[in-house]
């Protein structure tokens, strides 16, 4: 691998998602090892990598860790980290100006290109073809390429099918909705950056609470530190439960949530989440989808 220079153009990397403060459980164990390789061993492990999941679940915050390690490693490394909207809007201004030599030349002459939301190539018949080009270019030298999406390969909406095979080429793994004990260790996680003090209890609280994503429990702590500052009181149970909205009143026991509902039943059946909530319609999967 060459290393001569960085793009200073593409998206800004933050030095709190590291590898250091990426919180590990089974819903993202795989992608966590997989990414972890990648940024030892660039273009020759894993390659391309595809980390696939919904919104909020610690995609970026993978793709960023890559990132800064590798600057760490080799501070000199032509490295590339952009948004496919980015990609996208460079490319048609590129066309439009004439200087495609200059683009193509930027994209294809980096030793790690790293983007973001690569689902959003759906339906842009055109950005395909450059992207599928850039790709093969990289792909062939061999320069590290690393891909994140909110679907897997094959379900990206009118995704053109060469362009599904050389995302599936390398290794695609996906990320899940963290477990209560992971959602915990992210809300502790996140106060700790925040040189917040949270207890126990109140991580128990939240974690039982939000089930959503990554962000919300984020959002939780940063309100909570907000209201704590503001009321200049410690956080405490109390002061949770009036940051989420209940209160002071007697607990309500929360009902059955969905999440618990999808981790029993893929239990049970022995099949992904992903599969549980692709638009596929094998029958294999037709009955665990009954009871959700």
């Amino acid at each position: 691998m060459s290393y001569t220079h960085n793009y200073d153009d593409g998206l800004i990397l933050n030095p709190d998602y590291g590898f250091d403060s990426f919180v590990v459980g089974e819903s993202n164990r795989l992608a966590h090892a997989a990414a972890t390789a990648v940024s030892r061993n660039p273009g020759r492990t894993y390659n391309p990598l595809f980390i696939y999941g919904d919104v909020g679940l610690g995609k970026t915050h993978l793709l960023q860790a890559i990132c800064l390690s590798i600057k760490q490693a080799h501070p000199d490394a032509i490295l590339y980290y952009c948004s496919c909207e980015g990609f996208t809007t460079q490319f048609t201004e590129a066309v439009q100006a004439g200087v495609m030599p200059a683009f193509r030349n930027k994209m294809r002459n980096v030793d790690v290109i790293v983007i973001d939301d690569i689902h959003l190539l759906s339906r842009k018949d055109r950005t395909q073809e450059e992207f599928f080009h850039t790709f093969n270019a990289l792909y062939q030298n061999p320069r590290q390429i690393i891909l994140s999406s909110d679907a897997s390969p094959e379900e990206i909406p009118e995704l053109e099918e060469r362009l599904v095979s050389r995302f599936k080429c390398g290794l695609v793994v996906d990320v899940s909705a963290p477990g209560f004990e992971t959602r915990e260790s992210i809300l502790k996680a996140k106060a700790r950056i925040r040189g917040m003090a949270l207890p126990d209890e109140v991580a128990n609280f939240i974690a039982g609470r939000i089930d959503a994503n990554i962000r919300e429990l984020e959002g939780a702590i940063i309100k909570l530190q907000v209201m704590s500052e503001l009321e200049r009181r410690p956080v405490d149970l109390s002061l949770a439960r009036k940051a989420l909205g209940e209160g002071d009143g007697p607990r309500v026991e929360p009902k059955v949530q969905m999440q618990q509902i999808i981790n029993v039943v893929t239990a049970y059946y022995g099949i992904k989440v992903t599969d549980l909530q692709s638009k596929r319609r094998h029958r294999p999967i037709a009955p665990p989808r009954q009871p959700c």
